[in-house]
């Protein structure tokens, strides 16, 4: 599908952010230089077509008080990838789920981002998933320092 300028009008406001308040859109739609009905139907539309996938809350977890993060990375045997992948991704503490290429001396190739409000709980958290999987072979990554939390942003080209 392709995307006129008011179709990424629209993306780029939804991009920004939705203030809490009562009629959120109105200000969206005022700044994307159309009437709240007609951002509201191209926002709709993008949706029912897939190009917007969902709309969230970014929870600053820190803030919130969630301490435990921790990447972990699994050798899972190429027959239980699906089978493995799928489990995890299911599961409310796992943000992020996916696959990746392995390497010589890193043969990790599932890899999922685990939250709990502690270290500990995701810990406890990571033990169930190995347990519950079968799979034993997985190292647990800690975030050393933040350099950049960001969301991507995606811009009409051309």
């Amino acid at each position: 599908m392709k995307l006129d300028p008011k179709d990424w009008a629209v993306i780029e406001q939804l991009q920004n952010g939705i203030a809490v308040e009562r009629r959120p859109f109105d200000y969206l739609a005022r700044c994307a230089g159309m009437t709240l009905e007609e951002f509201l139907t191209r926002m709709l539309r993008l949706k029912h077509d897939g190009i917007i996938r969902r709309m969230g809350v970014r929870l600053r977890h820190h803030a919130a008080g969630v301490s435990g993060n921790i990447l972990a990375v699994w050798r899972v045997p190429e027959e239980d990838v699906e089978r493995v992948g799928t489990y995890f991704a299911g599961l409310p503490d796992v943000s992020h789920c996916y696959t990746r290429a392995t390497y010589e001396g890193f043969p990790y190739n599932l890899y999922t981002m685990v939250h709990a409000p502690t270290p500990a709980q995701v810990g406890k958290v990571i033990r169930r998933m190995s347990r519950e999987s079968g799979i034993t072979d997985y190292v647990t990554l800690k975030t050393l320092r933040e350099l950049k939390k960001s969301t991507p942003r995606y811009r009409r080209t051309g």
